[in-house]
This record gives structure tokens, sequence and C-alpha cells, in this order.
């Protein structure tokens, strides 16, 4: 079973979002804990690293944008507007992960 282009696409452009996602949310939630590494839950490398979270799923949902206008097939636009979509799902769940920024 072979996956179509547009499925492989998909998966490609996702990784950009959740990989990054992934790795800030545990250095935002490390420090919390208080331990050596992290430092207290004010800790100004912890805002630093929700505001990169911040920018770096805003940078990406600009990305699904600007292909979503600029695609000339409608499955290409199809899926470049789901991706928006969970972009705006991973901003929603950014700023649960970050509550000390607010």
């Amino acid at each position: 079973m072979s996956m179509s282009k547009t499925s492989k696409k998909l998966m490609l452009r996702l990784a950009f979002l959740v990989v990054p996602f992934v790795i800030l949310t545990l250095v935002v939630l490390d420090s919390k804990s208080g331990g050596q590494t992290g430092g207290g839950a004010y800790d100004l490398s912890g805002l630093i690293y929700g505001l990169v979270l911040f920018a770096w799923i805003a940078v990406w949902m600009l990305w699904m944008l600007v292909a979503c206008l600029i695609s000339k097939t409608p499955p290409d636009r199809n899926m470049y507007l789901k991706l928006f979509l969970i972009g705006i799902v991973a901003l929603v769940a950014a700023y649960f992960v970050t509550p000390q920024m607010f």
C-alpha cells in the first residue's frame, strides 16, 4: 500500500509543526519543575521558550496560509486549509501549555 503524494506532503508539513511543538512544550513544562535544568515557574527562560513556541506556530500558520492561497489544485488547497486549522488548534494548546506567560 503506497501513500498518495498529498498524504506525503501532509505528513511532512505536519512534522514541521509537531516536532518543534513537542520539544518546546517539554522545555516549557520542565521549567516549571523547579529542578536544576529549567529553573522556577517564572523563570525568564520559560518565557522565552514560550514566546518561541508561539512564534514558531505563527510562522508555520502563515506558511500554510500562503501555500493555500497559491496552490493550484483543490486537494492541495484543502490539505493546506486543514493544516492551517491544525495550527489554530496548536496555538490554543500552546496557550494552555504556557500559563505562566499570561
